[in-house]
């Protein structure tokens, strides 16, 4: 009688954590994580600069403020990969437009990923070297 009770115990303690845990696992994909970028060069890479996010398998977005202190917008092309050993994934590139005299302009792309990693990195690239491009935002899965 003691086992049969101890192990209705066990399945119900079982089946609780799981319930408890599913909201845990859903705020947890929402986190949003910051994107900073400054270069004057062409090009600005998060692997090279050690900058990393985690996401999981399913669409995200990319929420970016892009400013710049030229006299005329400029498309700025932003890759996401995920590195890992060999040639990295790649999911895609997508235009922002940058802000002319200091201004910034605000755009949200998504992109969809194929699995789950804390290796994400964004790459931007930009045609001009002249001034310097900022870009500020956020990358969450939706």
């Amino acid at each position: 009688m003691r086992k049969k009770a101890l192990k209705k115990f066990v399945i119900a303690f079982a089946l609780g954590s799981a319930l408890l845990s599913i909201p845990l696992v859903t705020a947890y994909a929402s986190v949003s994580q910051n994107v900073n970028f400054t270069f004057n060069y062409n090009v600005v890479s998060g692997a090279k600069n050690n900058k990393y996010h985690k996401l999981n398998k399913g669409y995200v977005n990319l929420k970016l403020a892009v400013s710049g202190q030229g006299k005329s917008t400029e498309k700025i092309d932003v890759s996401l990969f995920k590195e890992r050993w060999g040639p990295d994934d790649y999911y895609g590139v997508r235009s922002f437009t940058q802000g002319k005299g200091g201004a910034s302009v605000t755009t949200t792309h998504q992109y969809y990923v194929g699995s789950s990693s804390s290796d994400f990195y964004i790459k931007a690239e930009k045609i001009s070297t002249n001034y310097t491009t900022k870009g500020v935002g956020t990358i969450k899965n939706k």
